[in-house]
């Protein structure tokens, strides 16, 4: 069975991010959370907001920057709740913008720029996790973290409405992609082994998703904010390729994930021990 172990976490590896479309990413993200709440429970909609907004606030501080110089034209058919000029929709911008450490005052780029692998993922992953961490502070974690997971659960199906699967992927295929590109960003730590010619199965033993979260010291929340989108039922359901996890690097000391061809079982596959996950990859390249 090909097994193979990549040592490339490089959280100074640059990758060209175009800053105005990974904020307008942030914006459209932002509005549907609020679109599905107000679906869900409307009378919560502005706490949850002024909740958002006051972590926003507390996080950007005095730091400003062109938010006029960003074009909404793109997404303007896709928003229905943010504005151009909201409060909170002038926050995204800014908190984005500030975590990928772009000079103050200055236009936004509408164009590919280098970014490090970390201000990218610190920009992406923190503004998600404080999406989660109001729903925390309102409810209490329990239960906020139950309403974000319908609410996520109703993205994802949304998202998966508007894409098709690539009908032709397979894993071996799949494998290629993913390693060549994780290798090429600086994601992580890892290993990779084939079960068979259908399902292999990764061990992450640092990721970049994890470095960016880790000092907030909320395993819980940041683990809803990030990986939790792969582990909820409504992802698999558009794909091809199935993941499983059942555990991540916010609460042990390896995340392990199995891909399988879905084509290729009539039941998921049986997710390889920890203790066998643990010991692959010891011939280290």
């Amino acid at each position: 069975m090909t097994e193979k172990y990549f040592k490339c976490y490089n959280g100074d590896a640059i990758v060209k991010t175009n800053p105005a479309e990974l904020i307008l990413k942030q914006i459209k993200t932002t509005d549907s959370v609020l679109r599905f709440l107000s679906e869900i429970n409307t009378g919560l909609v502005e706490k949850y907001t002024n909740a958002l907004i006051k972590r926003l606030e507390n996080e950007v501080g005095k730091y400003s920057t062109d938010t006029g110089s960003l074009s909404f034209k793109s997404i303007e058919s896709e928003i229905s709740n943010l504005k151009q000029n909201d409060k909170l929709t002038n926050l995204v911008i800014r908190y984005i913008t500030k975590s990928l450490k772009l000079p103050e005052n200055t236009e936004i780029a509408s164009e590919a720029i280098e970014i490090t692998n970390y201000n990218r993922a610190f920009a992406s992953e923190r503004i998600s996790y404080y999406r989660v961490k109001a729903f925390t502070e309102i409810l209490g974690k329990e239960k906020g973290i139950e309403l974000y997971t319908k609410i996520l659960g109703k993205i994802i199906t949304e998202m998966y409405s508007k894409t098709k699967p690539n009908e032709k992927i397979t894993i071996k295929p799949h494998n290629e992609g993913a390693v060549k590109y994780w290798s090429k960003i600086g994601l992580g730590d890892f290993t990779f082994r084939f079960i068979d010619d259908n399902q292999c199965i990764y061990r992450f033993d640092k990721c970049i998703t994890h470095e960016v979260l880790k000092e907030l010291n909320d395993p819980d929340v940041a683990y809803i904010a990030s990986c939790f989108f792969g582990d909820i039922p409504e992802f698999n359901s558009g794909r091809i390729i199935h993941m499983r996890r059942t555990q991540t690097l916010h609460h042990a000391d390896f995340c392990d994930e199995l891909y399988w061809d879905s084509r290729e079982f009539k039941e998921p596959p049986e997710q390889p021990s920890l203790e066998f996950t643990r010991k692959i990859g010891k011939n280290k390249k």
